[in-house]
């Protein structure tokens, strides 16, 4: 994960940096909504990575970001 995480979605969604940005938080602000709702599901995570073209090994990064890290 040396790459900015930023890049490698603007290379998988062919976007710029602010809508890469503007769909990475798109993504957080839903996994936080499950969360707080408690339905957040083993599922959601990964589907974020897909969602945002990502390799699987970028879960550990959402799993930092919803525990606040």
């Amino acid at each position: 994960m040396n790459r900015n995480i930023i890049d490698l979605i603007c290379g998988s969604c062919g976007c710029g940096r602010q809508e890469a940005q503007e769909y990475l938080d798109a993504e957080i602000r839903y996994l936080q909504e499950l969360q707080d709702a408690n339905d957040l599901r083993d599922g959601d995570i990964e589907a974020a990575c897909c969602n945002l073209g990502l390799d699987l090994d970028f879960q550990e990064y959402f799993i930092n970001r919803l525990a606040g890290a």
